[in-house]
């Protein structure tokens, strides 16, 4: 018997539009597949459940998962770790592709 494969969409809607302004873009599109996955899989939120935060919750600004589905997405596009963030914080598209599901 062969093998059934499920497909899915992405949440994001599947039209593209190119526009050319004077606005600022991103090269990081890709990333919002990678975190359409990410989300999808569950591989976060397991993760996110195997992991104990010791820190005090009424001083949380980034919760775990949030820190670690950035970190996976990033390590990903080739980015060294969480300290990149700061330099990646101005791309207009970091905020879609980091946000949490």
């Amino acid at each position: 018997m062969g093998e059934t494969i499920s497909t899915w969409k992405p949440t994001c809607n599947s039209s593209v539009s190119v526009q050319i302004s004077n606005r600022q873009t991103s090269s990081d599109g890709g990333a919002l597949l990678l975190r359409e996955t990410l989300d999808r899989s569950g591989v976060i939120e397991r993760l996110d459940q195997q992991l104990i935060d010791p820190r005090d919750p009424s001083r949380v600004v980034h919760s775990l998962s949030s820190q670690l589905r950035t970190l996976l997405i990033q390590r990903a596009q080739g980015w060294e770790d969480l300290s990149d963030t700061a330099t990646l914080s101005g791309d207009p598209g970091r905020a879609q592709i980091t946000k949490s599901a």
